[in-house]
């Protein structure tokens, strides 16, 4: 036989079926799936139980979180924002991961000293403006604290939410509150010296019946120039009332959203059955599709 028929032979025999060849492939593992759909089954339910138990055993940990609204400053006449504490964010995080101020809040929160060491952190809040890329508004923080106790997390979160306000607005702001109300003291006791002394003069006219024209003319007089300094202190006091009001809620600091501890476990217990159930079928696939190869190795290992 010549190398041509040779050849000739070999180009006319059919090729093989790579089709039929992966079909019987599969119906070998789905063969293989069926006579032992057990071990599947028992992966699946082994898995469940497994990742159950090991979420069962996760560390329980809280998260407790308050917000703080800094507050923006404005000029003595309120027509002008200035620079201060509580126009940078940064200086809330450097007051609440103090060692100093965090010792505190450990002993009003009644924590282990050192407890709350990388336990703390902030978020800034961006409002609309911020988003918008305007200026002029200062963002809400969240302080956040985690740990194992709720209650005295959520205390501590308060504690250094307080502390923060007090140290963003305990100089330039609470001097102008201070003043206002001082302002305010002085104008609503003048303010009743005039209504008394306007009081008297009016019951003097009405009592003596007996005054000359010119007499009632000094007591109209006095009185006229009583009542106009008794609308200048009462402008006066209005001013002061809105300026107070305006340091009160728009400029100092405070705290809008007191914590409360919210459970956020180290292993979610629905991830930990998925988990442990995916795992787990795939295990038992795997063991069923080696099972008869498995098999067939270790009896020849024995002979």
């Amino acid at each position: 036989m010549g190398p041509e028929t040779q050849v000739r032979r070999q180009r006319e025999r059919p090729l093989p079926d790579v089709d039929a060849e992966e079909e019987l492939e599969l119906g070998r593992y789905w063969s293989a799936l069926a006579a032992r759909w057990w071990l599947p089954v028992a992966g699946l339910i082994a898995g469940i139980v497994i990742g159950y138990l090991l979420s069962l055993g996760g560390h329980q940990v809280f998260e407790a979180k308050s917000t703080v609204y800094l507050g923006q400053p404005l000029s003595p006449t309120g027509t002008g924002q200035i620079n201060g504490l509580s126009t940078n964010p940064a200086t809330v995080k450097q007051v609440i991961l103090a060692p100093f101020w965090q010792h505190r809040a450990e002993r009003q929160a009644g924590l282990p000293a050192g407890s709350l060491r990388g336990h703390v952190s902030t978020q800034a809040v961006a409002g609309a403006a911020a988003a918008l890329g305007r200026v002029g508004q200062n963002p809400l923080v969240n302080i956040v604290v985690t740990g194992k106790k709720p209650a005295k997390i959520a205390r501590a979160a308060d504690s250094l939410a307080n502390i923060a306000v007090g140290q963003v607005s305990a100089g330039y702001v609470s001097t102008k509150i201070r003043n206002f109300k001082t302002n305010i003291a002085a104008d609503k006791a003048e303010l009743a010296s005039i209504n008394t002394r306007i009081t008297s003069l009016q019951s003097d006219v009405q009592n003596n019946k007996g005054l000359s024209t010119v007499e009632r003319l000094l007591f109209a007089n006095q009185i006229g120039l009583a009542v106009q300094e008794q609308r200048q202190v009462v402008a006066d006091l209005s001013n002061n009332q809105q300026l107070l009001a305006l340091a009160q809620n728009v400029e100092q600091s405070k705290v809008i959203t007191p914590a409360r501890a919210v459970k956020t476990t180290a292993r979610s217990r629905r991830n930990s059955v998925l988990v442990g159930a995916l795992i787990g079928l795939l295990l038992g696939i795997v063991a069923a599709l080696l099972w008869e190869p498995a098999g067939t190795l270790a009896r020849r290992t024995s002979m």
